[in-house]
């Protein structure tokens, strides 16, 4: 590692620089703020309420007076295309680059992390997560890597059961267990040194590659895939909330983030911000509202709620929800999803904020193939067993005490 210490540069926010508000958003771009690049990764919030902008060319510093930008001519910042940052307990910053490695930001100094002078796997570093006990657990594109402060260690397809080496986000669930999203692999969970993996081919999973992953205080596991839209994980089930079985605007999400009030704010390759309130959707673009910009990268909430969105060509936005003044797109939800549709074995039926006292499955001359009554009301979502049932065309029906609600389902070999 290599130690370095440099005079920051500030830019301080006066006459000259104008950002653009308009119905509770703020525009920060390169051209009325000192942010350095339009495209921005990732956004941290640390301890002391600063957002760390992580753009594809330097890295912007601003606690919501004055900016600091870091970029390699100024600073020892280890590479100017910045993808994610995480903090310790001690309030040092780690910068994971796409060309440089790990660099970590006391304040003062730097301290750089490269194949060059550590074990780490990569010089590409998608994002960085801490744990309980201090230990970054590193995700790279060769392999996922774990720093206990002396000693490195890379899980990779060699010498673990990763289904790849492309390591996207990771979250930790507990001192012996952690949850990885891959690249191209599937979802991962980590028992100590045992791997166990979701895929599409293997499984029937939504989505290969999961680029944002969060737990609830319930144990769910929420995770954001560019074409399998919200994913909703628990003791090995799992529902998709996709245009299919949902009112999500979308399919194509890249980043989430949870709210205060439990709601979700997702951002999405072509619909801008999305929230999910309960079973309601609502959504933010550049067709509807001040959103500049239809791609956003990452979403971070400060605890007012005020939410902040990195896009892919227009800056930094601002977003309060409290002062927007008018009326995004309310998508409806429908009462009863069933899911996954087509099926090959197993089907999820999920009541949207109701209760089910009932399940019946006919086939299409109306005779009942599998019928399940609740002695009391349920509202969880369990998967239905159906292959005993020949490859073919069968209605749902499901008794939600005030109403019935049928739903065709296609059953595949």
């Amino acid at each position: 590692m290599c130690r370095n210490k440099y005079t920051i540069i500030i830019f301080f926010c006066l006459w000259s620089f104008h950002s653009f508000a308009q119905g509770g958003f703020t525009i920060y771009d390169r051209f009325n703020s000192p942010l350095p690049e339009n495209q921005c990764r990732y956004i941290g919030i640390d301890a002391q309420k600063k957002k760390w902008f992580c753009t594809e060319y330097g890295l912007a510093v601003f606690n919501d007076t004055t900016w600091s930008v870091y970029l390699t001519t100024n600073s020892n910042i280890p590479d100017n295309s910045i993808k994610h940052v995480a903090f310790d307990l001690q309030g040092n910053a780690w910068i994971s680059t796409q060309n440089g490695g790990v660099g970590v930001f006391d304040g003062t100094n730097w301290t750089t992390y490269n194949t060059f002078n550590s074990g780490i796997a990569s010089n590409y570093i998608r994002s960085i997560t801490i744990d309980n006990q201090g230990v970054k657990w590193i995700c790279t594109d060769n392999g996922l890597s774990k720093f206990d402060g002396i000693n490195w260690t890379t899980f990779d397809i060699t010498n673990s059961r990763l289904p790849v080496n492309n390591m996207s986000v990771l979250a930790v669930e507990n001192d012996s267990t952690r949850w990885v999203g891959t690249i191209n692999g599937g979802f991962v969970r980590m028992v100590d040194t045992a791997f166990t993996n979701w895929s599409v081919y293997a499984n029937g999973f939504p989505d290969n590659t999961i680029l944002g992953l969060l737990l609830d205080s319930g144990g769910t596991k929420w995770m954001s895939c560019p074409a399998g839209a919200l994913v909703a994980f628990y003791n090995g089930s799992w529902i998709a909330y996709n245009t299919g079985s949902s009112a999500i605007p979308t399919n194509s999400l890249n980043s989430l983030a949870e709210d205060s009030l439990d709601n979700f704010y997702m951002g999405s390759y072509d619909k801008g911000l999305v929230k999910k309130q309960g079973f309601y959707y609502y959504y933010w673009n550049t067709q509807n509202s001040n959103m500049p910009d239809d791609v956003v990268f990452t979403v971070a909430i400060e605890k007012t709620g005020v939410i902040w969105c990195g896009t892919e060509s227009h800056g930094v936005v601002r977003f309060d929800e409290s002062q927007w003044l008018g009326l995004p797109p309310v998508l409806k939800y429908d009462p009863v999803s069933v899911y996954p549709n087509p099926c090959k074995q197993f089907v999820n039926i999920i009541p949207n904020g109701k209760s089910m006292y009932s399940v019946r499955v006919r086939d299409l001359s109306g005779e009942i193939k599998f019928m399940q009554k609740f002695s009391s009301p349920v509202s969880s979502f369990s998967p239905i067993d159906l292959s005993s049932l020949p490859a073919g065309i069968y209605f749902v029906s499901v008794d939600l005490g005030d109403k019935s609600v049928t739903k065709k389902l296609i059953k595949v070999e």
